[in-house]
């Protein structure tokens, strides 16, 4: 039986919405503890349910997935049963998933992980098409995780390249993320969120 990747993206697609709805709104509040605190959760829980869906769509691919245009996507030897069945074959230490995990954000675990299990024609490939984005969404969540103060420079210094400006000196974590693209008028957490949102439709559609 095939699994449906309809489902899958439509989990993603309300959650996106959802963040980037309270960001909107917490995007014109006065800078706080509060409001900083919101805007750093909305991120952490935006890139966890992108690693949700990367695991759900890659075991699901892993057994048969379906697309919404009924397009099957099979591994290029012998399809998993069950999805749980596919999580012991894709992990090196062979638990399930009630006890271990997989990492969606290294991409050279990623491109191996796949390679190992689809043609290189596969759609399955295109969850890294873009390494830079993947890095710099693990770059925000260490972070805001860690306080670190290299990858902090790094997304200020990203920011600054996009926008070719900082609005604001010494911005926090939560400044920098509801700061507009000029030109575009859409602030970064939109911009990263719409990007992966957009993936998750050309992988699933």
């Amino acid at each position: 039986m095939a699994y449906s990747l309809n489902v899958i993206y439509t989990s993603f697609k309300k959650e996106v919405e959802d963040l980037n709805r309270i960001i909107i709104a917490l995007s014109v509040q006065q800078a706080s503890i509060d409001r900083d605190t919101h805007i750093e959760g909305c991120f952490i829980r935006f890139v966890v349910s992108w690693e949700v869906f990367c695991e759900e769509y890659f075991l699901r691919c892993l057994c048969v997935g379906k697309t919404r245009s009924q397009y099957q996507i099979k591994p290029h030897v012998t399809s998993s049963r069950n999805t749980n069945e596919a999580f012991k074959r894709a992990n090196s230490r062979r638990r399930d998933r009630a006890k271990d995990y997989l990492d969606w954000l290294d991409t050279s675990i990623i491109k191996h992980r796949i390679q190992d299990y689809f043609r290189a024609n596969s759609r399955v490939h295109k969850i890294i098409e873009s390494p830079d984005k993947i890095y710099e969404i693990r770059t925000i969540r260490n972070a805001i995780a860690h306080r670190s103060i290299a990858s902090m420079s790094k997304f200020e210094k990203h920011v600054k390249n996009q926008l070719g400006y900082l609005a604001i000196i010494n911005p926090t974590m939560a400044d920098l993320l509801i700061m507009k693209k000029r030109g575009l008028n859409k602030h970064i957490f939109i911009l990263l969120s719409e990007y992966f949102l957009g993936l998750a439709d050309r992988l699933t559609k």
